[in-house]
């Protein structure tokens, strides 16, 4: 009997990880009675980022309304918690992801990332953490957590002294940040920030000029939010005493990754690291004769601390056969000893 273990990321707006590994399983078993699966539900921070974790390790779930990337529209979020250690999860991609949007609301000036914030408002109101995993990844926003600030409490002021709601359209119009009275609350709390990249926060690999073309945004778009992000880092070294400038993984979320870092401090973890020791990923890999990994699109990007290039390296690491199960891949990526399938070739490919 050969055991294989799929631990597949999701293939955006097609497969959950869960259904992928379905569909896997199924091809497989198909092809040979004598294959044995599991399958792990698995994220590196961004969309599924709690699903995979509920149920281990003491995680409960409890579900609550939230509000989307745009503000009038509500959604479904949910938060998990361990009562044994006292700590919280949350994902930004439950709120803020663009599979909830019409494609009318999808204008990246006007996306606002205040359901994330409202989302830790609320957990805190019923919970008092003594950690908080915050998962990024997954959304549609390029606002630099400044609208889950907002949030918070924080306040935005223009030149006036009048109350700016940060949407990125009014980003250069922020000439103060002030922090609220119980800003202490947020102090307390050991706060650990879950990313999938880490790539800074501007220039050339940052979140505007890499992420904000695949939310939507046009070339003026671009120019607009890489400016007005200089603008902010500006604003916030001088009124909150961090520099996010050039700092690694800021640029995850559309900048959700340095926001978070400076409104509310903090640590940067790798997702995938966190979900894979919750999971128990290392010991069922010791088991396991093949594994199978994936995502939908596999390329360059993948391998910049995303969860697929995390199992590969751990599969590698242990000698391992890995194979990497993908929607599509450039022609002209070809990385070296891994072994790349589509899911649609899946079957011709077998035996593995």
């Amino acid at each position: 009997m050969t055991k294989v273990l799929i631990a597949c990321d999701k293939f955006k707006g097609t497969f959950t990880s869960k259904q992928i590994g379905e569909k896997i399983s199924e091809i497989l078993t198909n092809f040979d009675k004598d294959i044995s699966t599991e399958i792990l539900e698995v994220s590196d921070g961004g969309d599924g980022f709690t699903t995979s974790l509920w149920g281990k390790n003491n995680f409960s779930r409890w579900k609550f309304l939230s509000y989307s990337a745009n503000p009038l529209r509500r959604v479904q979020s949910q938060y998990l918690y361990d009562i044994y250690t006292s700590t919280a999860v949350l994902e930004s991609a439950l709120t803020l992801s663009s599979t909830i949007l019409k494609s009318s609301e999808k204008n990246i000036l006007k996306l606002s990332s205040y359901g994330l914030g409202f989302d830790i408002n609320r957990l805190l109101e019923v919970r008092k953490p003594k950690k908080l995993v915050i998962g990024v990844g997954g959304t549609s926003t390029n606002d630099l957590f400044f609208g889950g600030a907002y949030a918070l409490g924080f306040k935005f002021l223009d030149s006036l002294g009048n109350e700016i709601n940060p949407l990125p359209e009014n980003f250069m119009q922020i000439v103060k940040i002030i922090k609220p009275e119980n800003f202490s609350r947020y102090e307390k709390i050991s706060i650990e920030i879950a990313v999938d990249v880490k790539n800074p926060l501007l220039g050339p690999s940052g979140a505007a000029e890499v992420f904000a073309p695949q939310k939507g945004a046009t070339k003026n778009d671009i120019h607009f939010l890489e400016k007005s992000s200089e603008y902010l880092c500006d604003i916030i070294k001088r009124d909150l005493g961090v520099d996010i400038t050039s700092k690694e993984c800021c640029g995850a979320g559309g900048g959700i990754g340095g926001g978070l870092y400076a409104f509310l401090g903090g640590k940067f973890i790798s997702g995938a690291d966190f979900v894979l020791e919750h999971t128990d990923f290392d010991n069922k890999l010791d088991s396991a004769d093949i594994v199978i990994t994936g995502e939908g699109k596999f390329d360059s990007q993948s391998l910049e601390g995303k969860l697929t290039s995390n199992i590969i390296f751990r599969c590698q690491k242990k000698g391992k056969k890995v194979y990497v199960v993908c929607g599509q891949k450039p022609k002209d990526f070809n990385p070296e000893d891994i072994n790349v399938i589509t899911l649609e070739d899946l079957s011709k490919a077998l035996p593995l």
